[in-house]
């Protein structure tokens, strides 16, 4: 009986283990299976995330892309509006630049500068985990313009003025183109006093005899012309010419109306071999332009406007100047810019002004006709005084 008690009890115990090993597995099972379900959980919560930030990524470039045609469409419809009405003046593009300015350049607030335009809830910080971000929206679009006001009272009228020598007597145009010259000129002064009106004329009220004048120049990167030159607008456009990569095609630049006119029997596609394309600066290593009237310029479309000259008769860019001969009128001054040497496509020089415009709307690269500033090279070229890579001013002038 004894030997049976005794296997009683062995079994009773190797019973009793091996009830109390099932718990401890049940234990081990239930926790990788919470384990694996909070890594699922995890990575599908990742994805969600990812897709969502790159949904936003695309709405937010498609927003931006339609907002760059709406700019561009309305500064066409208010160009096209306003060269009908006669009107001379062409509005600058001032607003749309410090609008692109607030969106892509760094913030500066209570002194410290930071990397984007954030703003930090209360209780998170740069340096804490889960810091939560809030980007400032951006401004709305500008309002249109205000009708002008009523029209001031006339000023008082200025004393009379020293009556003028009496102008040469006329001359036969057989006599030569020389003497026809010198009657032109005499024509042309008439703030010298060698007036071609008689003093009876001008007593009278005749009107000033229109000068001989009438140059045209076009001055890069503006659209307005010099208003102390005494020079008029004939119209603001687009710079435009040969795309860089091409070996043949034209090698001017052309200025180009924001209103074109079509021939009726155009056809649209390509159809011939020549193209022309948009201008853009190309200022990513140096720009040293003044930035009063556009403040980033690399890869921005380039405007123009051709202005004309009212009583002077010839104009000429002086390079490597920044200024006039003695006598001369100062239209403009800025730096000479031309196609890059590496490219396939040769292109004259133009003297670009120095604190250009930006075409609104155009920060993206589009490539075409590019700008860059031309730079000394000494070897052939004489140094002193010219110096090995500066860059070459120019001044255009008038007489």
């Amino acid at each position: 009986m004894a030997p049976n008690h005794k296997l009683s009890e062995v079994s009773v115990d190797g019973g009793y283990l091996i009830r109390k090993k099932y718990p401890a597995k049940n234990g081990r099972f239930w926790l990788q299976f919470l384990v694996g379900t909070l890594l699922n959980v995890c990575i599908i919560a990742a994805s969600v995330g990812l897709t969502m930030i790159y949904v936003n990524t695309e709405l937010q470039s498609l927003k931006d892309q339609m907002q760059i045609h709406e700019e561009r469409l309305a500064w066409l419809e208010g160009a096209s509006s306003k060269q009908e009405a006669g009107e001379k003046d062409v509005p600058t593009w001032k607003d749309a630049q410090l609008r692109t300015r607030r969106d892509r350049q760094p913030q500066v607030s209570s002194g410290h500068s930071v990397q984007r335009n954030e703003t930090h809830l209360p209780g998170y910080g740069p340096g804490n985990a889960g810091a939560a971000l809030c980007r400032d929206g951006r401004d709305g679009r500008d309002g249109k313009d205000g009708q002008d006001g009523a029209q001031g009272p006339a000023g008082p009228a200025g004393p009379t003025g020293m009556k003028g020598q009496k102008g040469d007597p006329g001359i036969d145009t057989d006599r030569g183109s020389s003497d026809m010259m010198l009657h032109r000129r005499a024509k042309r002064d008439l703030g010298d006093g060698n007036s071609s009106l008689t003093a009876e004329n001008q007593e009278s009220g005749a009107h000033d005899v229109k000068p001989s004048g009438g140059e045209t120049y076009v001055r890069w990167g503006r659209t307005t012309c010099p208003s102390d030159a005494n020079t008029e607008l004939v119209y603001a456009g687009i710079a435009a010419g040969a795309h860089y990569t091409n070996k043949g095609g034209s090698v001017d630049f052309f200025c180009l109306p924001s209103d074109p006119e079509w021939s009726a029997s155009h056809k649209d596609g390509v159809n011939s071999g020549s193209f022309l394309y948009g201008m853009e600066y190309e200022v990513s290593a140096f720009d040293p332009f003044s930035h009063e009237n556009a403040e980033f310029l690399h890869d921005r479309d380039v405007p123009c406007a051709v202005c004309r000259l009212m009583d002077r008769g010839t104009q000429h860019l002086f390079p490597a100047k920044l200024g006039c001969p003695e006598d001369w009128t100062e239209e403009y001054r800025g730096f000479l810019m031309s196609g890059n040497q590496g490219h396939e496509q040769r292109s004259k020089a133009v003297c670009v002004d120095e604190a250009p415009e930006a075409t609104p709307g155009s920060q993206t690269s589009e490539n075409g006709a590019l700008l860059y500033i031309i730079e000394g090279k000494c070897g052939s070229l004489l140094c002193p005084p010219y110096v090995e890579g500066r860059e070459i001013a120019c001044t255009v002038c008038s007489i």
